[in-house]
């Protein structure tokens, strides 16, 4: 393909939308603070530090990259050990030691 036949600043392989397989990890991050905040996207945002928006188009990209709801990647996630969410994770609490 020819330059004239290359949209303006695309790079060769490049369409714009189209998603890679595999998850960024700010995706993850972001799934993950969804799960921590119990479903609100505000509270998610807040603790990701991004826009609510950010956190919807974030989800957005995942279900289409995946194919799968965001109650489907969470369980997914979740049962494969990729999508932790240290605040839902069992904390291994050493016993105190006597003085």
């Amino acid at each position: 393909m020819g330059r004239r036949d290359q949209a303006a600043g695309m790079r060769d392989g490049y369409l714009r939308g189209a998603l890679s397989p595999q998850p960024a990890p700010r995706q993850l991050d972001v799934l993950a603070a969804v799960v921590a905040a119990g479903g609100f996207v505000s509270d998610a945002a807040e603790l990701v530090g991004i826009r609510p928006g950010a956190v919807k188009r974030h989800l957005a990209d995942l279900r289409a990259r995946s194919g799968l709801t965001t109650e489907e990647l969470i369980g997914t996630g979740r049962a494969g050990d990729w999508l932790l969410v240290p605040s839902l994770e069992p904390r291994d609490i050493a016993p105190e030691r006597g003085s």
